[in-house]
């Protein structure tokens, strides 16, 4: 039996086994009808892993953590890795071991790992 989504009326199937769960729809089709609320669908929400996210305030928020962080080293910052080359091993250590962070589920939204990465590695050991 062919599952179709009964908000977009297409194929289900890479979200199939959560067909019901989703209240017969596809992931995306579900957080657009029931999460997504009152934003413009291009617009990053307040539900965790909102699809719409890569095209909304990710970007954003890493471009000013990284800002921030600049100014926080150029003023000798207490970092646990203050040097470039200890900043940029920790960095790599902290993504590689990121699914201890994200116990469940990564986010969805890439620019999210990105921003909590770039903070984290000032002090992961």
């Amino acid at each position: 039996m062919e599952l179709l989504c009964r908000r977009c009326h297409r194929r289900v199937a890479v979200s199939a086994a959560e067909y019901d769960i989703f209240e017969q729809m596809h992931y995306v089709c579900f957080h657009y009808e029931f999460e997504h609320g009152e934003f413009d669908v291009d617009e990053q929400c307040d539900a965790g892993g909102c699809p719409s996210a890569p095209f909304g305030s990710g970007k954003r928020a890493v471009v000013e953590t990284a800002r921030a962080l600049a100014i926080e080293s150029a003023s000798d910052a207490p970092w646990t890795n203050p040097t470039l080359h200890e900043y940029l091993e920790a960095l790599a250590g902290w993504i590689e071991d990121s699914d201890g962070h994200y116990p469940r589920h990564p986010p969805q939204n890439g620019w999210e790992v990105v921003n909590d990465a770039l903070r984290a590695a000032t002090d992961y050991e």
